[in-house]
């Protein structure tokens, strides 16, 4: 398992945050369908930062799956602001 710290900015904090609903199509079901599970994060004082952390039981999934269509579109669709996404890996020293 992997664990995934990512941050980016949206264009709307609240519309983004309506896409993690846990609901049926919800971002959650979508992540779902690889295995990784995701918790969500917002800037208290900046709710268009936004962030996740991802457990991930297969990277080599979760990144094909992060440039699919579906993946795109969701991005697309969340207001991402894709150029500022950032990714930490968990690492042991």
């Amino acid at each position: 398992m992997t664990t995934l710290i990512a941050m980016h900015e949206v264009e709307d904090g609240e519309h983004w945050a309506r896409a993690w609903q846990k609901k049926a199509g919800s971002r959650h079901e979508m992540f779902a369908k690889i295995g990784v599970t995701a918790r969500n994060f917002r800037d208290p004082q900046n709710p268009n930062l936004t962030g996740l952390i991802f457990e991930v039981p297969d990277m080599a999934k979760f990144q094909a799956f992060m440039q699919s269509d579906e993946a795109k579109k969701a991005m697309g669709e969340d207001r991402l602001k894709v150029d500022t996404i950032r990714i930490l890996h968990e690492f042991t020293p």
